[in-house]
């Protein structure tokens, strides 16, 4: 929401809140960083589970809601009101404000997302609504079967991974006919140089549980290896990269805590 001084107040949107239910935690961004819209800022945390967020605005964070630090359920409650998160000076509004939805436009999307996560619970779990039933509020602690990370993938990391696969198709084009950006042994090689770098640089771990993803450009890692590592998808490392020794795990593990 644009304010006087030029300021975006920013939070969470209610059909998140009715997908993954109150949060227990936050891990929120510091006054005074600077974040960059599509890039991960923030991460809600229920049950021991993570969902990250992208900004939505290039910009400075110029103040955290202290209300939401104390009380994370205010978000889920409240999310257009008490439960805001930040307030940021914008250094790119207008061209942002053109990648966004806002009135009608979002209404459509809301309506076919809503639609989209009905027919997930009708073939996931067999929940059928009737004509014109609304989304329940929380469905995951309704209906834990569905799975967090399955909500997460289906319903927020598409969007995660929007401008890393925007990357890797640039990367492509550059790269000569014939050959491949990642292949599957050059890939698991460099997730377990990250895995291993987490244990021994605390400041590399450290600007990963804060989601800073410039900190694994260095590397030729798929969109979705770095969606796993920085997810804690332990399911999908072990599936696509293989079986992680104890060293590597403390990272992957260490993603799913609160703490």
């Amino acid at each position: 929401m644009p304010e006087s001084g030029g300021r975006v107040r920013v939070g969470l949107d209610d059909f998140s809140q009715k997908i993954l239910g109150p949060a227990d935690g936050l891990k929120l961004p510091e006054v005074g960083k600077t974040y960059f819209q599509d890039h991960i800022f923030m991460s809600q945390i229920r049950q021991g589970h993570k969902a990250p967020f992208l900004a939505p605005v290039d910009g400075t964070i110029e103040a955290v809601n202290p209300k939401v630090r104390q009380k994370p359920g205010l978000v889920h409650d409240d999310p257009y009101g008490e439960g805001w998160l930040f307030l940021v000076n914008p250094s790119n509004l207008q061209r942002n404000m053109a990648n966004l939805l806002s009135g009608e436009a979002n209404a459509a999307w809301i309506d076919q997302e809503s639609h989209r996560l009905l027919g997930l619970m009708d073939t996931a779990i067999s929940v059928t609504l009737p004509d014109g039933g609304a989304i329940v509020d929380d469905v995951y602690g309704h209906y834990p079967d569905l799975g967090w990370r399955p909500l997460v993938q289906d319903f927020f990391l598409p969007i995660l991974t929007r401008s890393w696969q925007r990357r890797g198709r640039a990367a492509l084009s550059a790269e000569p006919r014939g050959t491949s950006v990642v292949d599957q042994e050059a890939l698991k090689r460099e997730v377990f140089r990250v895995l291993n770098r987490t244990s021994e640089d605390q400041e590399f771990r450290r600007t990963l549980m804060d989601l800073q993803t410039e900190a694994l450009d260095a590397y030729k890692l798929s969109p979705e290896a770095i969606t796993a590592i920085l997810s804690g998808d332990l399911p999908w490392l072990n599936e696509h990269i293989g079986d992680l020794t104890q060293k590597q795990l403390m990272f992957v593990r260490s993603c799913l805590l609160p703490a």
